[in-house]
């Protein structure tokens, strides 16, 4: 690699090593942090307590000698099944094999990614989500691996294998609400039937783990509000109005959720690959849902690697690295009205997005039109030409402007 690659890398790497030596390093040595969440959900998996407050905490304090605020097992019930194996070491042990998981999914992830965009190590170094995500002990870099071995398998045209791995991303489903329509736009129907079949197994799996009752407590407890704190702090929409607003404003959240999600809609159903697709349904994801935290933007890596393959405009490239530097995740930890600047800087992705795909779009249907009425123009008025040589195409069709503007095929991404 360039010289240049590895000062970025090294000066990426110091930012990072800083920012970590402030984190709570004695909260995440031992393990009060997140983890306690999955550790709890294995354990409880297959009786009726899994989603309950009061067994929660019980077996909290037993692992922690106290309980953490606004802490409980409110993920979908199935995860619980594959958090089970966590509980058949001692807590710390256990702590420390999934921590060794996590940084491994991270790593693989960059590794497929990095040789289309070497600039993926620099970010992921000083990357605020990321060393959140391993100080909180979190489980995006799940999601990051399923993600990317999906994309893997839909690479090799193995859809519906992709789309069974990609259902494992149901354990955070609301950051993936876009990903059918990208599904769909692509005709990937194997995909789709994979993605279904996935989650009517892990919608089973999770019936398995307690029946109705079970569904009907994480219900219950996700429409609790205290179990969605600090909504000012979030990285989303409702972030960005709880930031600017003082508090909630319904109205103009619902506004603003109908415009980012219809900008969206348009990118996905219009982007050139599927894997373009998915990277702006993703990014829809991360910012229309109700609850996100610090650890979540860390998919915004997947999606720039994406979105960055020499086509994008300038001013996209540079909205979206803007996205992951820490600056801007030092002002949204920071206080109202700072934190909501993630909200606006995700709205202008999404607004040069949508700018730039129109450019391609519309540079040229005029022109086609004339082409077309001088195409119906009686041939007794045109003046006589040779016959055109079929073995060489016409200059219109081969250059780069109608290939670049006309509305492609969809292709697998």
């Amino acid at each position: 690699m360039r010289r240049d690659f590895w000062i970025k890398l090294s000066a990426a790497a110091l930012i990072g090593a800083i920012i970590f030596a402030v984190m709570p390093l004695d909260r995440m040595a031992k393990a009060q942090n997140d983890f306690v969440h999955w550790y709890v959900g294995g354990f409880l998996y297959g009786t009726p307590d899994i989603h309950l407050q009061a067994p929660n905490h019980a077996k909290q304090a037993e692992l922690l000698g106290s309980t953490l605020d606004h802490s409980y097992f409110i993920r979908p019930t199935f995860y619980g099944f594959f958090l089970k194996p966590l509980t058949w070491l001692p807590y710390l042990t256990s702590y420390y094999l999934y921590q060794a998981y996590s940084l491994a999914a991270l790593l693989f992830f960059l590794w497929v990614f990095g040789e289309r965009w070497p600039d993926i190590w620099v970010y992921a170094a000083m990357s605020i989500p990321a060393i959140s995500h391993m100080v909180n002990g979190q489980d995006v870099t799940s999601l990051l691996l399923f993600c990317t071995l999906s994309l893997l398998l839909s690479r090799r045209q193995r859809d519906f294998a992709a789309g069974l791995v990609f259902a494992l991303c149901a354990i955070k489903f609301h950051l993936f609400i876009f990903v059918p329509l990208a599904i769909i736009a692509h005709r990937r129907w194997r995909l789709f039937a994979g993605a279904a079949v996935g989650e009517t197994i892990l919608f089973l799996v999770g019936l398995a783990g307690g029946g109705w009752p079970v569904f009907l407590s994480l219900i219950a407890l996700l429409r609790r509000p205290e179990n969605h704190p600090y909504p000012e702090l979030m990285p989303n929409l409702r972030g960005m109005v709880y930031a600017f607003n003082g508090g909630p404003n319904t109205p103009l959240l619902i506004a603003i959720y109908l415009l980012v999600g219809a900008t969206a809609a348009y990118l996905v159903w219009n982007a050139r690959t599927y894997e373009k697709s998915f990277a702006y349904a993703l990014m829809a994801g991360l910012v229309i849902n109700f609850h996100a935290y610090i650890q979540d933007p860390m998919l915004l890596l997947l999606c720039c690697a994406l979105l960055f393959d020499g086509e994008e405009s300038l001013a996209f490239r540079s909205v979206m690295q803007l996205l992951l530097f820490p600056v801007v995740y030092l002002l949204l930890l920071w206080q109202p009205p700072f934190s909501g600047l993630y909200g606006l800087l995700i709205i202008a992705a999404f607004a040069v997005a949508l700018r730039d795909q129109l450019q391609a779009t519309t540079a040229l249907p005029g022109f086609r039109t004339l082409i077309l009425c001088a195409a119906s123009v009686p041939s007794s008025f045109l003046p006589a030409s040779p016959s055109p040589n079929p073995n060489q195409p016409r200059p219109f069709l081969s250059s780069p402007l109608a290939n670049s503007t006309s509305k492609p095929t969809k292709q697998p991404g």
